[in-house]
């Protein structure tokens, strides 16, 4: 079990793990919902408590089984509380872990750690530091489809790797009333490539390896609306010789906004679709056929994810696996080796660094000049 005292009983036999949800918009909601149904749909040894939802100002409405607060210091004081759940803006998340570390409280922070890597560097550094056990909700790599990708790259069922390519278009900021929100302002959120590409370059890393350079383009195309990049496409170097790109977008139409992964072969190609998260096709070329894997029945892919008939898509299955995956490691006392830590999510974030001064200097730009 965890180091705090597990000791708050919903029931006779099954303990609580107790967390705060600091910040109550919209994917602090997602997080909250994930915790409803993981109790109720997943069989697990402990009952996932949202015991408070910390926010600025007394929230107009009750959510279900939570206390509202509004002092932060006052909840991580509680010895009951064993972990704490970042979804504020980017800007604020290092003062909250800066916070949480001083009561040793173990932390589940929002993607990404920081709106600058200067600070996403000093709260990871932080977080090693004090050997709290962390993790971000880089979500995608719980994607059964995901996770058949790396089974099948493992395995070498397409040869030798020629290119990939990876995408994540929604349409949401076509919307002019998005204008002024904090996500369009350089200083509280960040644009299409650190909000949305951040997850695709971590299934990158997840998938394929290490990124080594880039060289990115980003653009603005409602220059009246907003201040950070609205389209972002880059080209990267691995540090084993794979090379592909990233296409991210907040601004292009598409009815079913999927997100893409296509990693082509000697021997084949491997597509993913978001829209289909529990199967890969693999077309394999000396047969001309595409053979559709499935995770149905693999119980290591589907641990913490609901089955097809439970399921509630894929963006509230992947956020309710990542969450129960973290209180699983509180609860067991042991690391998960598919935990996006810290670590990991200041990898990804330093490719985004050296994508952002590629697109200003319009040259590739490698990782190791990257402070």
């Amino acid at each position: 079990m965890c180091n705090n005292a597990i000791s708050n009983k919903i029931y006779d036999n099954i303990p609580n793990i107790n967390y705060a949800i600091v910040g109550f918009g919209g994917i602090a909601k997602t997080h909250a919902i994930g915790t409803y149904i993981a109790n109720l749909a997943l069989g697990l040894p402990f009952n996932l408590n949202l015991k408070n939802v910390v926010t600025q100002t007394p929230l107009s409405y009750t959510v279900p089984g939570s206390i509202n607060a509004i002092s932060l210091e006052d909840v991580l004081k509680d010895p009951d509380i064993h972990f704490v759940d970042i979804c504020t803006p980017n800007d604020s998340h290092k003062d909250i872990v800066l916070k949480a570390l001083k009561y040793n409280k173990s932390i589940y922070c929002e993607k990404p750690l920081a709106s600058i890597y200067k600070d996403a560097l000093e709260i990871s550094s932080a977080v090693e530091a004090s050997g709290v056990r962390n993790a971000t909700a880089l979500m995608y790599r719980f994607m059964p489809a995901v996770r058949l990708i790396k089974e099948a790259v493992e395995e070498n069922l397409i040869g030798e790797i020629i290119d990939f390519k990876i995408n994540l278009f929604h349409k949401s900021y076509l919307n002019p009333n998005k204008k002024g929100s904090w996500r369009t302002n350089p200083g509280s959120g960040g644009g299409a490539l650190l909000d949305l590409g951040v997850h695709l370059i971590d299934v990158i890393h997840f998938t394929l390896g290490n990124i080594e350079s880039v060289n990115a383009k980003t653009k603005i195309f409602f220059k009246e609306r907003t201040e950070v990049d609205e389209i972002a496409h880059c080209s990267f170097s691995l540090e084993n010789g794979l090379e592909g790109s990233l296409e991210v977008s907040r601004i292009f139409a598409d009815l079913e906004e999927p997100t893409t992964f296509t990693i082509y072969g000697s021997k084949g190609s491997i597509k993913m679709n978001s829209n289909s998260p529990y199967t890969i096709d693999i077309y394999n070329y000396d047969r001309n056929s595409v053979e559709i894997k499935s995770a149905q029945g693999r119980k290591h892919i589907l641990q913490n994810y609901p089955g097809e008939r439970n399921s509630f898509g894929f963006h509230q299955d992947c956020h309710m696996a990542s969450l129960v995956n973290f209180a699983n490691e509180l609860f067991f006392n042991k690391q998960n080796s598919i935990t996006p830590t810290f670590k990991d999510a200041l990898k990804a974030q330093k490719v985004i660094e050296a994508a952002y001064i590629s697109s200003r200097d319009l040259e590739k730009v490698s990782l190791s000049s990257i402070d």
